[in-house]
This record gives structure tokens, sequence and C-alpha cells, in this order.
């Protein structure tokens, strides 16, 4: 009996001894095999920059409106709604009975007025050839006046006869003919006035009479057309628009915190979703220097080739603005910085261990973030986990690079 009970006693005691040592060996497993579970990615030099998105209209790069000059019933109508036109083509015409009316009066005046710069000229000719004929015959009148005064001293001839050569020798009769020279030159110059006045009448007939045709100022698409056959058209008043979209441009207004941060011929992205999908790389051309007084805005305009896009003016388009942009600088992700103590921290893997690396950062996007210092390229950035490790903390990489 005793020796049953004893052997009951060491059974015991071996099974216990036994469920002893297996709990010992899983303690020391466990304390083996403790680490922390981490995701981590390579620090890489890259571009990183912030950005704004501005929604904007879509105007044609180039729309003129066109106004007749001459105002009249419209009695030919050239071109339709929609119609695709080259510059000088011929949009209509108005009523050209007056205007030609004024022309062929015109053209009689310029007719008559010639005539009399031809009769004009004929007589100053003439007074001019009269004028030398008689100078010749005074000048000698003038040298048979002095033989004449000899001869009459010398009583060889009467007073009469004296007094009949002075006469043909007075100066008078060369001023006569001097001031119908005069005249005739005066007479002259007034009919070339006149010629050139009817000149002038006949080009305004002429130009009053081209102003009934009216021709497109541009290559491009008829987009309004507001007259009719028939239809008196107003001078002053557009009878149509004619609109480029080969080039559009989207029209954006910003503020003034953005205003100096673009420059003329910096790349932005465009997207105008009614027309295309994603985005179209283009240029600012043009920054305003002044704010709209009403909105305190400040205008920019991007120009984008339309040859293939089929944008519409009107349209709602989309720029997307580079604010601040840094390149070749190291980039990371923003999760991976945490704030500890008023410090910025990130955790980096060394020979399988956390490592704690106090940073500072330089632009945010929110999704990434700059490192200016503190980090260096190719360290590995725990990037999943980084909230359940310390500084020394075994790690374990399971994911990422």
């Amino acid at each position: 009996m005793n020796k049953r009970i004893i052997s009951l006693l060491i059974v015991m005691i071996m099974i216990a001894a036994f469920a002893s040592g297996c709990a010992g060996g899983n303690e020391d497993e466990a304390e083996v095999e403790s680490f922390t579970s981490v995701q981590t990615k390579a620090a890489e030099l890259g571009t990183i920059e912030n950005s704004v998105t501005i929604n904007g209209k879509v105007s044609a790069s180039e729309e003129v409106s066109v106004m007749p000059k001459a105002m009249g019933t419209v009695t030919s109508l050239n071109v339709a709604l929609g119609d695709q036109i080259s510059e000088g083509d011929v949009l209509f015409t108005v009523e050209q009975k007056d205007m030609n009316l004024s022309v062929s009066q015109a053209a009689n005046g310029v007719d008559i007025a010639r005539k009399s710069v031809d009769q004009a000229a004929n007589g100053l000719n003439s007074a001019k050839i009269n004028y030398e004929l008689n100078k010749e015959k005074i000048q000698n009148a003038q040298l048979n006046l002095e033989r004449t005064r000899i001869l009459y001293e010398e009583g060889a001839v009467s007073k009469s006869q004296l007094e009949q050569a002075e006469l043909s020798a007075s100066q008078l009769n060369l001023d006569a003919l001097q001031s119908q020279v005069n005249q005739a030159q005066i007479s002259y110059q007034q009919a070339q006035e006149q010629l050139q006045q009817a000149q002038i009448s006949y080009q305004q007939a002429q130009s009053g009479l081209s102003n009934t045709v009216v021709l497109s100022p541009m290559t491009g698409i008829v987009s309004t057309l507001n007259v009719k056959e028939g239809q008196i058209a107003a001078s002053g008043q557009p009878a149509a628009t004619i609109t480029n979209t080969d080039t559009v441009y989207v029209r954006i207004n910003v503020v003034e915190n953005i205003v100096n941060r673009l420059e003329e011929g910096q790349e932005v992205e465009i997207a105008v979703p009614a027309a295309f999908e994603g985005y179209v790389d283009s240029v600012i051309d043009y920054v305003s220097q002044t704010a709209d007084p009403m909105n305190k805005l400040y205008e920019v305009r991007i120009y984008v080739n339309n040859a293939e896009y089929g944008i519409r003016s009107g349209m709602t388009g989309s720029v997307k603005l580079s604010i601040d942009k840094a390149e070749d600088t190291l980039v990371i992700d923003s999760n991976a910085v945490l704030d500890k103590d008023g410090r910025k921290i990130i955790y980096i893997v060394q020979e399988n261990k956390a490592v704690e690396k106090e940073v500072k950062i330089g632009l945010d996007t929110g999704d990434q973030v700059q490192i200016t210092s503190g980090l260096s390229q190719g360290d590995m950035v725990i990037v999943e986990g980084q909230h359940y490790v310390s500084d020394g903390v075994v790690v374990k990489v399971v994911r990422g690079e």
C-alpha cells in the first residue's frame, strides 16, 4: 500500500516537473521573438511642390464685333451663323444706289475741275509769253528814248515825238504785264485747289460706296449674326461677331498672396472637363499688375492651342498653379514625421532597430514633406508602424522597401 502511494507521488512529481519545464521554454521563446512590425521607404532626392487649382472661364483669343460704317438696307447676306470664313470675305452689302450716284457726281466734278486747271494753265502760259515779248519791246523803247531826247535837244525831232517815245518806254506797261502774269498764276492755283477738293470729294464718295460692302476683319467663325436681307443695318451697332478659337485662353483671378508667386512664362496645367480629360501643359501669358477694383483680385491668362481639343468659348476651365517648388531635395511621406516635445522626429531602421532622428522640414504638400536636415539619402524611413516604436526598439520590416 505504501509502495503504491510512493509510486503515485513520484509520477505526480515527474508530471509537474515536465509541465514546469514546458512553461519555462515558452517564456524564453517569446522573449527571443519579441519585435515590432514596420514598413519602410528609402529617403530619395526628388521634386516637391505646393500647388493650387483655380477655376476660370475660357475665352477666344480673338473676337471682333463687326459694325457697318454705312447705314442702309441689307441687299445681300453672304454668310450664315457658324460659317468658317477668311479675312476679307464679304459678309453682307447694303443699298448702293445713292452711293453710286454720289460717286458719279464726284467723278464729273473731278473732270470739270481738271478742265479748269488746263484752261488756267493755258492762260498762265499765254500771260508769261506776252510778258516776255513786251518786255523786250519796252527795253528797246527805253534805248530809243535816249536817242530821241538827244535829237529833241538838237531840234531834229518834235516834242510830240519825244512824248511818244517816253510813252512807249514807260515802266508802267511792264508792270501791267507782270500783273497779268500774277493774276493768271492765282487763277491757276485756285483751279488746282478746286481739283484737289473735287478729288477729295470723289475719294469720299468711293469710300462711302466701299462701306456698303462689309468685309470680315479676320479669319474665324461667325459666332453671332444680327442682320437679315431687307433689314436696315445701322452704323455703330454690331451686325456680326467673328471669333477665332484656334487658340483660346483661360482667365482666372488670384488673390494678392498668390499673384507675386506667378510670372509670365511659368509652366502650369490646364483642364477643361467639357472638352477633354485630364490636364494639358501650358504657360502663363499675362499677369495683371493691378487688382480689379470690384473684387480686389488679379487677372491671369493662360493660352492653349485649341487645334485638337474642341474647346469652346464660355466653357469652365481649371488651372493648376505651382506656388512653391523644390527640386533635387530629400522627400519622404508626410505621415512618417511625428511631433515629440515640440520637435519633428522620424524613425529609421538600422541593424534591425528603430533609430530616432530629429529633422527639419521644408515644403509640406500633405502627402509628402521636404526634409532639409537630419536625414541622409538612402536612409530607410519607417512609414508604417512608427507610432508603435521608440529609439532602440527591435523591428522587423514586413512590407515596403
